[in-house]
């Protein structure tokens, strides 16, 4: 069985080909920014700069045609990144990178065009240079302290992917110029590099609009607030008005201008804007974030109604009245919830389901199976430690940093029907779910110092992501992610969980993971439904880890046993 999809490369080619059917200009836009239909039309119209949108709204306005033969005029380009990019007859189009649509033929070309091209350019080339001159105004020790921030954030957070007018900022594959995982912090090659070694005034406009832009976003209250641009033009103006939104979201005031032009308004927003999210997590706000893969585009959304019990799906409660014995406690408080759980995974049958190592591993695997079901995926997943006691503050520095993927698992469930689709297979099955296990264990490792608040030096590690905190809803997620697209994960439900350890909530540790190769998309519902059997999720870890109670399954070996391979 083939689960590997095109991937991105394949996607932004069929795209252009697509675009040059089109006998319209609007038409060929409209396809050439969605990605055909795979990208929300206003993200993909934001990638362009401020003279690309006047001049397509002026195409279409004007009805305007579309020649997929010719090679001059006012071009249509679908660059490899996949944005459009327009270069009016004046200019000259690039040799490489872009894959040429075809010109937009004018019922009359308008005078205008280039007149408007030029006016909108010095507008947006001024403001970058108002941004520099003000950053200017700041010592050399806050520009570098912005850059290094910028820096720290980047490394420990997904591959990002901005535009500054022409410019591309990212640490994704071959479009990277950011530190990342392809550049550490300091190379040669890394924009940043250059930049934390020379004064502001020597910066190029669109440089010091970069880091005053994303400095302002990854300040305004989670450094991973930062993907919420990406694939999109990192605009002074489009990020104060996102800012201002999320503050009126949050339920804030949006604060009076202050002195010192946008630069400023940028820096007080944020400040403003991570206080007012603060404050609502304070009081118990749902967040989430909506994900398309195929531009990595995020956008956090708030919960407008509480989950309640009523949200987990019928098929999971039955499972654990099951194992239970006893009525689940549907309209009791969470601490009855709570209590149900414990007691639920502390009596737990003593014998042991056939093909697992304890009572409580064949729990995790049948949890994870009756959620798929329930929730119509072809795959569950969770991962963890197997061993809280090595993540404790007594065990020795030295004994910590030796931790690898191996003291991690990933319980990894397929579907029936996922599973009937490998046939006879059964190899080809327990490889797909040995990748999949492989890849969360490597996740639990990653994330680690930062769930523990291992500082760097305690921990000897800085190859660390940002723990995950809000659930995530991805569309299109087989595009980049290298096992993504060899393993078909189309459409995806992630859902963190934490436990206390040592005292201390530790955010991120565990996770529930559902996940579709095929058909539709995920829905709010789905999610509320996964929230809900992530809570219960998180209750047996607790419990469990209060037992000490260790995994063994769920390695190469016991996915190859387990599937019969």
């Amino acid at each position: 069985m083939r689960l590997k999809t095109q991937g991105f490369e394949a996607l932004v080619t069929a795209a252009a080909q697509q675009a040059r059917g089109c006998g319209l200009a609007a038409d060929a836009v409209r396809i050439a920014v969605t990605l055909d239909g795979k990208v929300p039309e206003q993200v993909g119209r934001e990638a362009m700069n401020l003279s690309e949108r006047v001049c397509v709204e002026l195409a279409e306005s004007c009805a305007a045609g579309f020649d997929a033969t010719a090679s001059d005029g006012d071009l249509l380009m679908l660059s490899e990144s996949g944005r459009l990019r327009v270069f009016p007859d004046e200019i000259e189009p690039p040799e490489q990178g872009h894959h040429l649509l075809g010109a937009v033929k004018w019922p009359s070309r308008p005078a205008s065009v280039a007149r408007l091209w030029e006016l909108t350019e010095n507008i947006e080339r001024r403001q970058f240079e108002e941004i520099r001159r003000w950053l200017t105004g700041h010592s050399a020790e806050q520009v570098r302290h912005r850059v290094q921030t910028i820096g720290h954030a980047l490394i420990h957070m997904a591959p990002v992917l901005f535009y500054v007018g022409d410019r591309v900022y990212s640490n994704l594959g071959r479009f990277t110029n950011l530190p990342g995982r392809s550049l550490p912090v300091g190379a040669p090659g890394s924009v940043l590099t250059g930049l934390a070694e020379s004064a502001a005034a020597q910066w190029s406009p669109e440089d010091a609009t970069f880091v005053v832009c994303l400095h302002a976003l990854i300040n305004s209250g989670t450094p991973v607030r930062a993907e919420e641009f990406n694939g999109l033009q990192l605009d002074p103006d489009a990020v104060v008005a996102f800012l201002e939104e999320r503050v009126q979201a949050y339920g804030a005031q949006i604060p009076g201008l202050p002195d010192g032009g946008i630069g400023a308004r940028l820096d007080q927003l944020a400040e403003v804007c991570a206080r007012a999210r603060t404050g609502l997590l304070r009081e118990g706000a749902t967040f989430y974030r909506v994900i398309n893969g195929i531009n990595l585009h995020k956008r956090e959304q708030i919960m407008t109604e509480p989950i309640g019990w009523g949200a987990l799906p019928p098929l999971l409660v039955k499972f654990l009245e099951e194992v239970a014995g006893r009525s689940f406690p549907a309209d009791s408080p969470p601490e009855a919830v709570e209590e149900f759980v414990t007691q639920t995974i502390r009596g737990l049958p003593p014998h042991v389901p056939a093909g697992f190592t304890t009572p409580y591993e064949g729990f995790l695997h049948r949890f994870f199976e009756t959620a798929a079901t329930a929730l119509n995926c072809d795959v569950a997943m969770g991962r963890g430690p197997r061993r809280v006691i090595d993540l404790g503050s007594e065990v020795p520095v030295a004994q910590r940093v030796d931790l690898a993927t191996r003291d991690f698992y990933c319980c990894v469930v397929p579907t029936a029907a996922f599973a009937e689709r490998f046939g006879a297979d059964r190899e080809a099955l327990a490889r797909t779910l040995s990748a999949y296990s492989a890849r969360m264990r490597y996740n639990t490792w990653h994330y680690l110092p930062h769930s523990m608040s291992w500082p760097e030096e305690e921990s000897g590690r800085d190859d660390w992501f940002f723990a995950p905190v809000m659930p995530d809803m991805t569309r299109w997620s087989d595009q980049h992610h290298t096992g993504h697209v060899t393993f078909g994960v189309r459409h995806a439900l992630r859902i963190p969980l934490g436990i206390v350890l040592g005292g201390r909530f530790r955010p991120g540790l565990y996770d529930l993971r559902l996940m579709r190769t095929s058909g539709g998309e995920f829905g709010l519902a789905d999610l509320r439904a996964a929230i809900a059997a992530g809570r219960i999720q998180a209750m047996a870890h607790q419990a469990a880890a209060d037992l000490r109670l260790e995994i063994e399954d769920f390695d190469n070996t016991w996915y190859r046993e387990f599937h019969g391979a």
